[in-house]
């Protein structure tokens, strides 16, 4: 029996864990970049959009990488 451990991300999951370590990035950023500033963190934010955008993202590669391959 093959567990979930020994499959290898493909492609598509790859792309995805990339494109969510560099929203995390810009989301890091952006909250220490806008620290002192109400406005940063109200909502709709270009910060609150960038975490949300972060969490789909993982989201979407957590499911893509539970895929069989």
């Amino acid at each position: 029996m093959t567990t979930h451990w020994l499959r290898s991300p493909g492609p598509g999951t790859r792309a995805l864990m990339v494109l969510t370590v560099v929203l995390a990035v810009v989301a890091v950023v952006l909250h220490f970049a806008g620290q002192g500033d109400p406005a940063a963190s109200a909502p709709g934010s270009l910060r609150n959009i960038f975490v949300f955008a972060t969490f789909v993202s993982g989201f979407a590669t957590y499911l893509t990488g539970r895929r069989r391959s």
